[in-house]
């Protein structure tokens, strides 16, 4: 478990089966996830059942963001497409609503970044972010991402095409 006096971020348990399923079953979030059709419980439960917890075995990590004050869950940051030869990994974080603008996933954002670069050693953080998102571009950009690379009218969502930036962070502590 990773933990701030803000947040914690901790292994998805069994309990949270049914807060997962509704985030992956909001549509209004489907177009982040390339996702078409809901989940099951069961295929959530069988995630949760299924994964190691071990980026290096599973390649990717869902993690629960948890806010200390409340013990209240807020959100998940995952981390996916883990590469150990080119020493790469991509992350993505949803805030659930009543939890935005608090600086929540600022700081999951923050603690995952300290984990990938201090203790995976990691060389480079990457995210996809839709230009038009703009809190969770400044998000980025303020945890030193830099935007470098854009695919024009790459998300079809909501009736129109949107942006999608491409951001990096770079761990300079890197020894491989």
């Amino acid at each position: 478990m990773l933990q701030s006096s803000k947040i914690q971020l901790r292994i998805p348990e069994a309990d949270d089966a049914t807060f997962m399923l509704a985030i992956e079953n909001d549509e209004r979030y489907w177009h982040l996830s390339n996702n078409q059709s809901a989940y099951s419980l069961a295929d959530i439960e069988d995630f949760i059942r299924h994964s190691t917890a071990n980026l290096l075995v599973d390649r990717q990590i869902r993690l629960v963001i948890v806010e200390q004050s409340t013990n209240e869950k807020a959100g998940l940051i995952d981390l996916f497409e883990y590469d150990p030869i080119h020493s790469r990994v991509g992350t993505g974080i949803i805030i659930t609503e009543p939890f935005r603008r608090k600086g929540l996933g600022s700081e999951a954002l923050k603690l995952i970044i300290r984990y990938l670069f201090d203790v995976v050693n990691v060389q480079q953080l990457w995210s996809n972010v839709l230009t038009d998102n703009t809190a969770s571009m400044n998000m980025f950009f303020n945890a030193g991402f830099e935007a470098n690379g854009l695919k024009k009218q790459w998300v079809y969502h909501s009736g129109e095409f949107h942006d999608e930036a491409t951001l990096q962070l770079f761990n300079t502590k890197t020894t491989k």
